[in-house]
């Protein structure tokens, strides 16, 4: 936990030192980074309806550095977020943690549209358990971690963009041996690599201070079952209540057919198992939602 948190704080202070050494560059680059802390605390003493004391701790940073001269836009954005729940008499958990790095060069080609060529990347800081602390490791920092790089065109217009890459090449990496299946990897594949499509449209709004963003991922493998797509949702809307204090609502949906955890039962409300007799795993969509009150503050 103290490892994370480390970690997690040094990527606060990059992220800040380098919004602010950007903005000072020629007004060519546009810099800021927008970030939230919310913090909970449960205490019950003989309570006799039950339950756990519990604290929890939230934290995110949306960094962009975007720059534009004459036909040429270079756009980045960092995205992290981690945040845990410590249950009292029962253990810790995280309940957010992610990376997500975007970067696009693009060149206008004249009205909307311009090529582009873009880079994404996604993983995680910590470990993440099934359960609390001591049950079985699900996810390490670069297991998973998705690398891709695509060429194409982009279309954008009154805050919409929607960027079509027809060739492009993902890598899903996996460092633990023992996660590999979990996350379509062969045992003894640390990386797997993928040709296909991909498309990413995004959108905001901003009016009278709520901010709404939304950005959707999806992709195509050439190579196997191109009809089977992978995407990756998100929503973030902030609204504020003072002028440091805001309501937080931000939401991320995954769906992933190689990606495999759940466990199904039959008809009998057995689970299934496979060939071996080992409890069969399925994919399954993945959701995740996190709303409160936070201290926000955005560096310019």
């Amino acid at each position: 936990m103290k490892k994370s948190l480390t970690l997690f704080l040094l990527l606060i202070s990059s992220l800040l030192a380098s919004a602010q050494e950007a903005a000072k560059k020629p007004s060519h680059w546009n810099a800021w980074a927008l970030t939230t802390l919310s913090f909970k605390q449960t205490s019950l003493t003989d309570w006799a309806a039950g339950g756990y004391g519990s604290a929890s701790f939230g934290s995110t940073i949306d960094a962009n550095a975007n720059y534009a001269k004459d036909k040429i836009t270079f756009n980045n954005r960092l995205q992290v977020a981690y945040g845990f729940t410590q249950t009292f008499g029962v253990g810790f958990q995280k309940n957010a943690d992610y990376i997500i790095l975007n970067n696009d060069l693009g060149y206008s080609l004249g009205g909307k549209f311009s090529g582009t060529l873009g880079y994404s990347f996604k993983s995680q800081i910590s470990p993440g358990y099934s359960g609390y602390i001591g049950s079985d490791v699900v996810s390490r920092f670069f297991a998973p971690a998705t690398m891709t790089l695509g060429a194409g065109a982009t279309w954008s217009h009154n805050g919409i963009s929607i960027t079509f890459t027809p060739l492009t090449g993902n890598v899903q990496f996996v460092s633990t041996p023992e996660l590999r299946t979990r996350y379509g990897n062969a045992e003894d594949q640390f990386a797997r690599w993928e040709l296909g499509a991909k498309t990413r449209i995004t959108a905001g709004v901003a009016v009278q201070g709520l901010t709404v963003n939304t950005a959707l991922d999806m992709f195509s493998n050439y190579l196997k079952k191109p009809q089977n797509i992978t995407f990756d949702w998100s929503l973030s809307v902030s609204a504020p209540l003072t002028k440091f204090i805001s309501f937080s609502l931000n939401c991320r949906a995954i769906y992933d057919d190689k990606i495999k955890f759940k466990s199904l039962n039959d008809a009998s409300g057995n689970p299934i198992l496979d060939e071996e007799g080992n409890v069969k795993l399925f994919p399954a969509l993945q959701f995740q939602e996190i709303a409160g009150i936070t201290f926000s503050y955005t560096f310019k």
